[in-house]
């Protein structure tokens, strides 16, 4: 039980987790960091796998950027206040088995507020948190690294951070040995220096030193070394020197005289100070990109040395289809950090496997390896597996849709929510370049999506106007508002003449007709919720209704809408998320041999694009609910993109969704809708399931 928990969201912090995860694992070891909660096989309970995960470790890092405590799932929900949620289970099993756990706040991030966490994560709040910045990666994540050091290592007072790159090491090993290499020498120097004069002194026999004097060796200033002379006893006493000997005897065959060595008093050389250049990370994955595409990826440069360091050159980014945005200023002063953008726009298809060289000072290039694969743009096809010798045969793939630049303008959504005397107006355009709404307030500035208030006296019905592409479309909104009054003067404010046109077709519903709903997920933690749908008017071609959550004893008003009748196509709510033409039988646009191609759909949460649609009527079979057993007909629908999203948003983004519809007659509304959506590494995410509870017509 000693190792780190990395806890994340994609979508919040993907990219600092797996940096953090390299600089982590470079200094405790790749078997100590952990990052995500891998292999949990179908059918195995994932609340005990993550508990499993978690408590094999000793620090659970949790990191925060600035959507950490708002992110919500599909429905709108706030995951936080999912009890299966990933993050949250990660978090409240370390809290309840006391496993250290250090918040990291990404770029400026706030500590999460109590108010704003769940019961069994609130003393979160109250753990000291450390800051990490893009921009002082090296020293920021320097602090945490020493805080863990603390918890594993709390009898050591320093412990010393691993390399992380072997190049490092290398410049490591030879800046110490530049600046201890020469102070090494003198001393050995010196230690045999001393040994020599001691065996000259005391071992040599006396007379050979009576004999002739030895003259003395003359040095250079800075570099002085005592004479190797002899007196006799009686000149060291007195301080004279000796006279010569009268007698000839044969000079002494000359001492070698020694090489001379540097004093040990000798001045030390300066160090050199020098830069050292890192560079992370060492590897990038750019996963499947389709060619037509671009991946973004940043390695990260900084100055560990001493000294300035001028901007390293980085090349063989022209034979790997690399554009450079190289943010970085000529000189990179010590313990300062840049970043060099990386865009990947492949021009073939085929695996990615190259290298890039960026020089350093010493000429000892770093090496960054690029991988990924590139492969052609292909038609989304269903997960239904298609196998030619079972009948019946496979639905064909859906066609692309036919190329008609410039495209014309498209209203996917246009909604209101009435409080008092006040309507929000919301709106989602695409491929317009001009955006009004009628009587009021006219022209709007956003011409893609976005919402206005306005004031209400009486019922009034909205036109949205779209143009581009030399041309126009239009849609409209009824919008009644709430009465002050009391249940008294309600039916004051629906005007009466309503209710003939709803009865010039038996098959359209009525005015105060009402569906009410039960919507559930697949899994524990999806939403259930009881949604009613009520007509507040209805016409030849589409139905105003009012959407409100019933709770047992409550009824909140959610929003107002406006629904088109024979048209096949996907409406988009906030509370209700992606639906199928909810009156289209209704309005006669179904039969038994219907079928649909490029059936308009809107983009999901704004950021999952170019959804391609089709369908068709399965046929008719009977179908059972809460609100009884019915005749009715069943329709699928596939809707299907091409995935976009990097490597470690596989699991998050949608590819498919398959919907399942049963329609019946006398209900004038489907009876029964199911949702299903995949994610881009094949794991289902969620099936919502709407199931009519109860109806009541005029």
């Amino acid at each position: 039980m000693d190792g780190i928990f990395i806890s994340y969201r994609r979508e919040d912090s993907a990219g600092y987790a797996g940096r953090l995860y390299d600089r982590l694992a470079a200094h405790f070891g790749a078997e100590r960091v952990f990052m995500d909660v891998e292999g949990i096989a179908p059918g195995t309970d994932f609340v005990d796998a993550i508990e499993r995960a978690v408590t094999s470790c000793k620090v659970l890092i949790v990191l925060i950027g600035n959507e950490w405590t708002g992110i919500a799932d599909g429905s709108g929900r706030r995951r936080l206040d999912d009890p299966n949620d990933f993050i949250r289970l990660e978090t409240s099993t370390a809290l309840k088995r006391d496993i250290r756990v250090v918040p990291v706040l990404l770029e400026g991030a706030q500590m999460p507020r109590v108010d704003a966490l769940p019961d069994e994560l609130s003393s979160l709040s109250r753990r000291q948190a450390i800051e990490i910045s893009h921009k002082q990666w090296e020293a920021s994540t320097g602090n945490l690294i020493e805080a863990l050091d603390k918890i594993y290592f709390p009898d050591t007072s320093t412990v010393t951070p691993q390399v992380t790159t072997t190049t490092g090491q290398e410049d490591s090993s030879r800046s110490h040995a530049k600046r201890w290499g020469p102070w090494l020498a003198v001393g050995l120097v010196g230690v045999a220096l001393a040994g020599a004069w001691v065996a000259t002194r005391w071992l040599m026999p006396e007379e050979t030193f009576t004999a002739t004097p030895v003259a003395p060796i003359t040095r250079p200033a800075e570099v002085p070394i005592a004479a190797l002379e002899h007196k006799p006893e009686s000149a060291q006493l007195s301080g004279a020197e000796p006279e010569p000997e009268a007698t000839s005897a044969p000079e002494p065959e000359p001492v070698a005289e020694p090489e001379p060595a540097p004093s040990l008093e000798t001045e030390p050389e300066p160090v050199q100070l020098v830069g050292r250049l890192d560079v992370q990370p060492h590897r990038i994955d750019y996963g499947t990109i389709t060619l037509g595409a671009s991946g973004m990826a940043s390695i990260t440069l900084t100055n560990s040395g001493d000294a300035d360091l001028a901007a390293p050159r980085i090349g063989g980014v022209e034979a790997a289809d690399i554009t450079l945005d190289n943010r970085c200023p000529d000189k990179l002063v010590p313990d300062e950090s840049c970043v060099v953008g990386l865009r990947f726009e492949p021009r073939r298809a085929g695996p990615l496997n190259i290298e890039l060289s960026i020089g350093r000072v010493d000429d000892t290039p770093i090496t960054i390896l690029l991988t990924g694969k590139v492969v052609e743009k292909t038609l989304p096809v269903p997960s239904t597996p298609i196998v030619e010798s079972t009948p019946p045969p496979a639905k064909p793939p859906p066609e692309p849709p036919k190329a008609s630049p410039p495209p014309a303008p498209k209203i996917l959504n246009f909604t209101s929510k009435v409080s008092g005397s006040a309507a929000e107006l919301c709106y989602r355009v695409a491929n317009a370049e001009r955006v009004t709404i009628t009587p009021r307030p006219g022209r709007l500035n956003n011409p893609q999506s976005g919402c206005v208030t306005v004031r209400l006296k009486e019922r009034t019905t909205f036109k949205i106007v779209a143009r581009g592409a030399d041309r126009s479309i239009t849609d409209s909104l009824v919008v009644v508002p709430e009465s002050p009054v009391a249940a008294p003067a309600a039916p004051e404010v629906i005007p009466a003449k309503p209710e003939p046109k709803a009865l010039v077709n038996s098959r359209l519903p009525n005015v105060r007709d009402r569906w009410t709903y039960r919507v559930r997920g697949q899994w524990a933690s999806s939403p259930r919720r009881t949604i009613e749908v009520s007509a507040l008017s209805v016409n030849s071609d589409a139905v105003e209704e009012l959407l409100s959550q019933v709770e047992a004893e409550s009824r909140k008003t959610l929003a107002q809408r406006h629904v088109r009748g024979p048209v096949a196509y996907m409406t988009q709510s906030p509370i209700l998320g992606t639906e199928f033409s909810p009156y289209l039988a209704a309005f006669g646009g179904v039969d038994s041999k219907s079928s649909w191609k490029g059936i308009p759909t809107p983009d999901t949460n704004n950021f999952w694009t170019k959804w391609y649609s089709t369908g068709e009527v399965e046929g008719h079979e009977s179908v059972t609910v809460p609100a009884g057993t019915f005749d009715a007909i069943k329709l699928e629908i596939w809707s299907a993109r091409t995935a976009s999203g990097s490597q470690t948003e596989r699991d998050s983004e949608p590819v498919r969704i398959q919907y399942n519809i049963w329609y019946a007659a006398e209900i004038k509304r489907y009876v029964k809708m199911v949702r299903t959506t995949t994610a881009a590494s094949g794991q289902r995410m969620n099936t919502d399931t709407f199931e009519l509870v109860a109806y009541r017509q005029q």
